[in-house]
């Protein structure tokens, strides 16, 4: 038991500084979101917003005009009726964590400080590919995995069929609180572009009109390379220093909107999202950060564990803003 004892007061410190220094590093963080081009998509341009608490995730949502506009002359009565025209969206927390567990015989095997790091770093290394499975799945969910724990994912945040059921506990009936969709689009060859044009144009309507037009547009490698096709024909080679011509597409856009594949994109769909109304709430406490406690030794076991946390949910604020194209073949 004295070395037992020995063994959590020595390495469970340096554990836990370890990897609080790899965590503060942004390791976790750009290994997770850089690995995946739909999250890389969330930690550019400050969609990932960081809160310190709360019950739930609030965002305040207009459902209305002001009905009391009306042109007057001199003394006439002026409308005075009092408005709402204002709602909240609620999203609930929700969490995911990955176990980082070391054994007393790999700690043994692995002598010396230095050595018990670098075993650590691996084992994060480990988790990070945990994370990213996990998160990259919940982006294209529709909250009801792991039994309604999953965050609430574009599935959900994006109707089929726009006024279906509830959202963020907005009900049907606010029109306004609908996304953008084009269902059974068909054969990309043929359907693809006009489909696309449709929704994007109409994600770009309201008061903010083109200055709010959607900027990023994700679907599968299939649809990916059938848009890529398309385009193909229509490519003019230039003489390039290297010589010959390159027979790819770099970078694929639609009306200056990056276009880019994801292996855990949904089958035959297309998304279209507007950065300015999509974001990932993640709580300051559970920002892919260890426990408080860091790593400590189960009363029954020769080993050290700590948990790497996330806590937070998906979230829009103008949801006619996001379009949708389903059944795309």
């Amino acid at each position: 038991m004295v070395g037992e004892s020995s063994l959590t007061r020595t390495y469970g410190p340096l554990l836990t500084t370890t990897l609080d220094k790899i965590l503060g590093s942004g390791v976790i963080q750009d290994n997770v979101f850089d690995a995946n081009p739909t999250l890389d998509y969330f930690r550019s341009g400050d969609r990932i917003k960081v809160v310190d608490g709360g019950e739930r995730i609030r965002i305040p949502v207009m459902t209305g005009k002001n009905s009391t506009f009306k042109w007057y002359s001199d003394y006439e009565m002026l409308n005075v009726t009092p408005q709402v025209g204002q709602t909240t969206a609620w999203f609930a927390w929700k969490q995911a964590a990955v176990g980082i567990s070391i054994s007393g015989m790999e700690i043994r095997q692995n002598k010396g400080q230095a050595a018990v790091a670098d075993l650590l770093k691996e084992k994060v290394n480990q988790a990070q590919l945990s994370l990213v499975d996990g998160l990259a799945t919940g982006i294209f969910s529709d909250g009801s995995g792991s039994a309604n724990k999953q965050i609430s994912g574009l599935e959900l945040m994006l109707e089929d069929t726009p006024g279906t059921t509830a959202y963020a506990q907005v009900p049907t009936t606010n029109t306004s609180w609908r996304n953008k969709s084009a269902s059974s689009v068909g054969a990309a060859a043929t359907n693809l572009v006009p489909n696309v044009r449709s929704i994007f144009n109409q994600c770009s309507q309201g008061k903010d009109g083109a200055a709010s037009k959607p900027d990023f547009i994700v679907s599968t490698r299939t649809i990916h390379e059938s848009a890529e096709a398309l385009i193909t024909p229509r490519v003019r080679f230039a003489p390039n220093p290297s010589g010959g011509a390159d027979l790819g597409v770099e970078e694929l856009m639609f009306k200056g909107a990056r276009w880019i594949w994801d292996d855990f994109c949904t089958s035959g769909n297309v998304y279209i999202l507007n950065g300015n109304h999509v974001m990932l709430f993640v709580h300051a406490a559970a920002n892919f950060a260890q426990t408080d406690e860091g790593f400590q030794k189960p009363i029954d076991q020769d080993a050290l564990s700590a948990q790497i946390l996330f806590m937070g949910n998906l979230a829009t604020n103008n949801r006619r803003k996001l379009g949708k194209l389903t059944g795309v073949t």
